[in-house]
């Protein structure tokens, strides 16, 4: 017999431990001729006699002492293999949105920057998915209605639903009195990420509003900017209430008419969402 299974093994360890045949047919609801030839089996494949036949039962041979001590070992390590492993953050591939990892969940990424097997970090969301798809990453942090761009199956949860806010100069958004609403920015000058971004894809189809458009990638350049001219740019709130804070020479104001952007987590598995989103939830609340 050439074929050796977890089943010989486990009647095997129960005869040696009852020191029966009877015992162990009882034990395992099996006829005793069944185990008596599992254990055959059993010794045609190991090449030597296992038991010997006593006046008390059956006594393991020299042989089967020594194959017990392993078949132990191995149903063990069987057992192990059927429970699931520890989920360790050491073997997590994580990426996220740039502003969505600094200015919502800051917490989460400096306390795990040394701890994750890979941590990537990216301006451009649809770079995330593609590693996502790839199987390169195992969550991603993003805005929710990229969800249109992920293949295969996936677990997803919403964190958060941001308002959209226009920031500026404080003396720039000061004059237009007050922005309630996108029409109320008409015959400005915009500053915009580009066009990936599901926020200036809306703005864009309004675009008659504005008198200048521009589309900058980086966004320490956009905030530059914005702090040397009187273009506006629209950003989400968590971002904007934090450049307020910081920069006392910027100001804004709510957008409620533009889409809010779901910030989503997404993952193949539902064990690493529920470990990645419990922690950044709980920062959250603290926070």
């Amino acid at each position: 017999m050439d074929n050796l299974n977890i089943d010989l093994i486990r009647t095997f360890l129960i005869v040696s431990r009852l020191r029966s045949f009877s015992r162990a047919s009882s034990y395992l609801y099996i006829d005793q001729s069944t185990v008596s030839k599992k254990i055959r089996q059993l010794e045609e494949w190991y090449g030597a006699p296992l038991f010997v036949r006593t006046a008390r039962g059956v006594e393991p041979t020299i042989a089967g002492r020594n194959f017990a001590q392993h078949a132990n070992q191995l149903l063990a390590d069987f057992t192990a293999l059927r429970q699931p492993a520890p989920l360790d953050w050491s073997s997590l591939r994580v990426g996220a949105f740039d502003n969505i990892a600094a200015y919502l969940f800051p917490d989460f990424f400096a306390r795990h920057l040394a701890d994750l097997d890979q941590l990537k970090i990216e301006n451009e969301g649809v770079k995330l998915v593609d590693l996502f798809n790839a199987g390169d990453l195992d969550l991603v942090i993003i805005n929710g209605s990229l969800s249109t761009a992920i293949s295969g199956e996936y677990v997803d949860r919403c964190l958060k639903k941001e308002t959209m806010c226009v920031l500026g100069r404080r003396p720039a958004l000061t004059a237009l009195g007050t922005v309630t609403q996108l029409a109320d920015l008409r015959g400005q000058d915009l500053l915009l990420a580009p066009d990936y971004c599901p926020v200036t894809q809306e703005i864009l189809r309004q675009r008659e509003l504005f008198r200048h458009i521009r589309q900058v990638d980086y966004t320490a350049t956009m905030l530059q900017l914005i702090l040397q001219t009187d273009y506006l740019t629209i950003l989400p709130a968590g971002m904007v209430a934090h450049l307020m804070l910081t920069t006392p020479e910027l100001a804004g104001a709510s957008l409620p008419d533009l889409p809010r952007r779901a910030v989503t987590a997404f993952a193949r598995e539902q064990a690493v969402l529920d470990k990645v989103v419990a922690e950044l939830l709980g920062d959250a609340k603290e926070a």
